[in-house]
């Protein structure tokens, strides 16, 4: 994740935007002269104009040199995060973006989806092969508790609560909150970004992360996130089986 925008000097105006809403640059190479790259907000309300994204990432390559001499794929990509969950239960089962999988803080699915997809087999194997079959809205109705047990939900409150706190960081105050993020111990940090983190640890991941935190980073934290603690804290006493 390089957050550095020193590729914007000779453009002021769109420096201090980057400064307001950050973007970053995601790089995969496959090999010496093929490449992956991706400019990108990390989480934005609206979203980062794609026209304001290219101008950016334009400058970005030149800066470092990056010579582009075809282009295999040009993706242009809008990740939905946060949000209400689908209406629960319902009569059709959703997987993946459509069960509201997307992690809210940082626009991840696939590590979710794919320890989902067993739920879903196993849930439809399980109700079919009851004494009393359950069809329809009624089997609809179980495998959508299975996918989103109140662990889950309680999961996704925390990750909401982090995504409030990461629309209101500009540039500066995000990079002090990801040397705090991933100065913490490797279990915490791959744990949030895989959702294998529940709410136990959640809460030591959270307590953690402003322990490693420096001061200015926490006054941020503190002064941006009182309110969403308020809104997660309610929102997880009123949310019961």
């Amino acid at each position: 994740m390089d957050w550095r925008d020193s590729h914007l000097n000779n453009n002021k105006e769109l420096k201090e935007r980057n400064s307001k809403i950050p973007t970053f640059l995601y790089a995969m190479p496959f090999s010496s002269k093929r490449i992956f790259l991706e400019e990108t907000s990390l989480v934005a309300r609206p979203g980062v104009p794609m026209d304001d994204i290219k101008e950016r990432m334009v400058a970005r390559l030149s800066h470092l040199g990056i010579k582009v001499k075809s282009i295999e794929e040009d993706e242009h990509c809008v990740i939905p995060m946060g949000g209400p969950l689908p209406v629960l239960p319902q009569r059709v089962v959703g997987i993946g973006g459509t069960a509201g999988m997307v992690h809210p803080s940082t626009g991840y699915m696939v590590a979710r989806t794919l320890a989902a997809a067993p739920i879903v087999a196993n849930g439809i194997v399980k109700y079919l092969g009851t004494e009393r079959i359950l069809l329809g809205s009624e089997l609809s109705s179980e495998v959508w508790k299975d996918l989103w047990p109140i662990e889950r939900r309680r999961q996704r409150e925390f990750f909401c609560f982090g995504m409030d706190i990461l629309l209101k960081l500009d540039l500066q105050a995000t990079r002090r909150f990801f040397n705090a993020f991933f100065d913490l111990e490797p279990r915490y940090w791959h744990g949030f970004l895989s959702s294998r983190l529940f709410l136990p640890d959640l809460i030591l991941f959270g307590l953690s992360l402003f322990a490693h935190a420096n001061n200015t980073s926490r006054i941020e934290i503190m002064a941006k996130g009182t309110v969403p603690l308020v809104k997660m804290i309610n929102n997880l006493v009123q949310d019961k089986d």
